[in-house]
């Protein structure tokens, strides 16, 4: 059996299309804290990480058919290393309703 707890930052949902905009937040606020995550991930075994939720709606347009507007998931490569330096993973789900 494995021991397991979890920490959670989030940044309020909204509409967006630039996720990178939205992980450029998360890690603003987790960066100031890198020394004791990586303190962590090193004596505790901590494994941590990003998880993106991505929620598109569809709507209908004038003549029936239908739309999904889909958000655009680019990374720079300053973000993947801040990430990288961070030793975060990223998780990506999207889901059409």
């Amino acid at each position: 059996m494995r021991r397991s707890s979890g920490w959670y930052v989030d940044v309020p949902q909204r509409d967006e299309y630039d996720t990178e905009l939205l992980l450029r937040e998360v890690l603003d606020v987790i960066e100031p804290h890198s020394e004791g995550l990586a303190h962590a991930q090193q004596v505790l075994g901590l494994r941590a990480g990003i998880n993106v939720v991505i929620e598109m709606r569809s709507v209908r347009d004038g003549a029936g058919d239908i739309l999904v507007t889909t958000p655009a998931f680019h990374l720079t490569a300053a973000t993947m290393r801040r990430l990288a330096a961070l030793n975060l993973w990223l998780d990506c789900d999207q889901y059409v309703y």
